[in-house]
């Protein structure tokens, strides 16, 4: 899953909001395209190399190499 750049897109992160949040579409709409641009502004800026919904359905974020240094600097 390292080379996951974007895997959970904005129609499917959509969908996950209307049915945790029960919202409408046009609701989960918008909050779905600022999860998207605060996930892109993430990885822009070197946190994370992608995003994906893993098996249970929660939205996991890949952290890059750099930030996994800082965060377990001992492996």
């Amino acid at each position: 899953m390292a080379n996951v750049s974007q895997s959970a897109s904005l129609t499917s992160i959509a969908a996950y909001l209307k049915l945790t949040h029960e919202c409408n579409d046009q609701q989960a709409l918008v909050e779905a395209k600022e999860v998207m641009q605060n996930l892109v502004a993430m990885r822009q800026k070197g946190f994370i190399t992608g995003w994906y919904f893993d098996a249970q359905g929660h939205l996991e974020l890949l952290p890059s190499d750099s930030i996994l240094k800082r965060i377990e600097p001992n492996k």
